[in-house]
């Protein structure tokens, strides 16, 4: 504290247990931010000194202990568990290096304290460094964060303290008189650990845990029967969401009204989402191929396991706008196989259609004889609830979720656009076109590989009611309806 004292810009304290780094100038405290750890088998305690060297001032009078061997550069101390830990990365004053001189405050001393009991928390053999680990991840996260925090508000505050040109620098830290007498601030601290994303049909939720700690301006406590928790604007009694089925976005907030600095509010954005899972040939970690299920779906028909494997592996590269068009052709030929698959299968499943019947708008659109097997399979499946129901409990689609997803139309145009890639100029692909695509194709083959691994006993106690020339025509069509009465 007594470092350069005539330099010195700020002093910071942080410790964990209250969740809040204070900042200092010349004894005043100037604000206090909030920052919750992200866990608690560890503690942080912090003490800084920032400098401001002014034009023709620097380092010079700052003792060496807080100067790196390698280039004399100011940084705090480390220590774990009391033991000084010779380590100059995991907070390193000049985390904001890329930012502009106005925007960082790199010129740091000081002592960093971590506290922890913890098994986990090992090192390297020269102890100059962690052995990485979930731990030791959020150790170095956290310390990440707050020394970011702490910069970029400092930084802020600079500036306003800023006048013709000088910032005013001195003894930076309180005395322990003005440091007691200080006012405090109410708070509440939001658990940073506590999930804001959920898969419907989702669990409940208790909104109270999502607090971390909540005190008062006297610096007590807060009962959480005195926080008023409300959900999209109207209160919760229940202080808990029910389960949600249906995707949407729930505002949460959490309010105090203390006695002395009156209201202190917390928001928290809550997201309930389709859980979007791959469609593979193997075990990839992302795929272009998805489905709105709560489980991967491994597709077992060989050749197009091993299509949509490749078409992975190309997107994934970084020529993957150079490869669009043999991607595009690729899912032309998962169309196919797949289709043909369940053509071979189930035979008696299918009609062949008198030509004659068909209005010439539909005779036009089967001369692709692929939209032709592709769009007869979707109806089929649209028009016999037993195999939905079969797809839905094999996919781990949810029923409704397929139902909405069986859009003729879409299959309808992903054929076509995998046909463009086949036989068209590359001008009419795209990304999104690409992924669309993908979509419709990844749900067709997943369902084709369904219908042709359906037990015995499913297929027995199935009867299949065919598609007519009058139901192609209603789908394919002047209009294009696409829908079917069942």
């Amino acid at each position: 504290l007594k470092e350069d004292e005539s330099n010195q810009l700020f002093y910071v304290s942080y410790n964990s247990k209250k969740s809040e780094a204070d900042i200092f100038h010349k004894g005043e405290l100037l604000e206090s931010i909030e920052f919750a750890l992200r866990r608690s088998d560890y503690s942080i305690d912090i003490e800084l000194v920032i400098f401001y060297f002014g034009k023709g001032k620097n380092s010079k009078n700052v003792s060496s202990l807080y100067k790196r061997i390698h280039d004399g550069a100011l940084h705090p101390l480390i220590y774990i568990n009391r033991n000084l830990f010779n380590n100059t990365v995991i907070f390193d004053p000049e985390i904001l290096r890329k930012k502009s001189s106005d925007e960082m405050l790199p010129q740091m001393i000081g002592r960093v304290n971590i506290r922890c009991e913890s098994p986990d928390l090992e090192f390297n053999s020269d102890r100059t460094n962690f052995v990485e680990n979930s731990l030791t991840k959020c150790i170095i996260k956290d310390l990440l964060e707050l020394n970011k925090d702490i910069q970029a508000r400092g930084a802020i505050l600079k500036k306003s303290l800023k006048k013709n040109n000088k910032v005013p620098t001195g003894k930076a830290s309180p005395t322990s008189q003005n440091d007691s007498n200080r006012s405090r601030t109410a708070s509440i601290i939001i658990d940073k650990n506590k999930p804001v994303l959920f898969y419907v049909p989702s669990d409940q939720i208790l909104l109270e845990e999502y607090i971390l700690q909540a005190r008062d301006s006297f610096g007590n406590e807060i009962c959480m029967s005195d926080i008023e928790i409300t959900i999209d604007g109207d209160i919760s009694r229940k202080r808990s969401i029910p389960s949600i089925e249906s995707p949407c976005e729930k505002t949460v907030f959490f309010r105090y009204n203390d006695v002395q600095t009156e209201l202190v509010s917390k928001e928290v954005k809550i997201s309930f989402e389709e859980k979007i899972s791959n469609i593979s040939g193997g075990h990839r970690e992302k795929s272009l191929f998805t489905i709105k299920s709560s489980s991967d779906y491994t597709v077992g028909i060989e050749t197009v396991a091993d299509i949509i494997n490749a078409i992975d592996i190309a997107y994934s590269s970084k020529s993957k706008e150079e490869l669009l068009p043999l991607i595009a052709c690729s899912t032309r030929a998962i169309f196919e196989i797949s289709a043909e698959k369940v053509l071979k299968t189930h035979k008696s499943w299918f009609t062949n259609f008198n030509r004659e019947k068909l209005s010439t708008s539909t005779k036009r659109e089967i001369r692709d004889s692929l939209l032709l097997d592709v769009i007869h399979i979707v109806l089929l499946i649209k028009k016999n609830q037993a195999l939905m129901t079969a797809i839905s409990e094999a996919s781990g689609i949810r029923y409704k979720n397929l139902t909405n997803l069986m859009s003729v139309q879409s299959f309808k145009v992903a054929v076509k656009e995998s046909h463009i890639g086949a036989h068209n100029s590359t001008r009419y692909l795209s990304k999104p076109k690409i992924e669309s695509c993908a979509d419709s194709c990844g749900l067709f083959a997943v369902m084709s590989d369904i219908l042709i691994n359906l037990t015995k006993e499913t297929l027995n106690n199935t009867k299949i009611h065919k598609i007519d020339e009058s139901e192609l025509d209603k789908n394919l069509g002047a209009g294009e309806p696409d829908n079917l009465d069942c």
